[in-house]
């Protein structure tokens, strides 16, 4: 068994070093927060979890040909990366996509529809594409309450800030191994 994701990845070097700049200060602010690193940054399309390692295979192929080949064909769409928010209590802190949005749940419900059609894996509960990129996690019990106002505030003073260009023209199947430093990620490719 390993454990998978479908995922976008961001390769756009500014755009990367504005969100670590930022992340920084977060972290400045909250030390025990978990930062995602840099080479880590992506959009989960679908988290698959633990599958046999024999489907890897069949779903690359499906990514390859129905979703890079037929659905994007080449074509490289651009999204702005705009503004700091957060879900459920500071837990998950993110950066929202905007742009071609619709786009992307298409890409998303095509990739669902055939993993069902094709392979028998079960649709996601959550059927809405989330546009956004996660930079960090915040568990309760790691808060610093003494600046936590602070926190909150500098969250709230960047929810427009820019941090330049995500371009999208695959996506990709994913490996991650968790570790005790955090997880590593890596292409999976046949």
């Amino acid at each position: 068994m390993i454990r998978t994701f479908i995922a976008i990845e961001l390769k756009d070097k500014d755009t990367i070093e504005k969100i670590t700049s930022f992340s920084s200060r977060l972290k400045q602010n909250q030390p025990k927060i978990k930062l995602v690193e840099p080479i880590n940054l992506h959009i989960t399309l679908k988290f698959l979890g633990n599958i046999p390692e024999s489907i890897a295979p069949k779903i690359y192929k499906i990514l390859k040909e129905d979703i890079n080949g037929s659905i994007f064909q080449g074509k490289t769409l651009e999204f702005k990366m705009k503004g700091v928010g957060q879900f459920n209590r500071y837990s998950v802190l993110w950066i929202k996509l905007i742009g071609n949005i619709q786009f992307l749940q298409n890409v998303k419900e095509k990739v669902e529809q055939l993993l069902y059609e094709k392979l028998d894996i079960k649709y996601d509960k959550r059927k809405e594409f989330k546009a956004h990129l996660t930079i960090g996690r915040l568990k309760s019990k790691n808060i610093n309450y003494n600046n936590f106002n602070i926190f909150k505030k500098l969250i709230q003073e960047n929810r427009n800030l820019e941090f330049g260009t995500f371009k999208i023209n695959e996506v990709k199947l994913k490996r991650s191994v968790l570790t005790p430093k955090g997880p590593t990620y890596s292409d999976l490719v046949y």
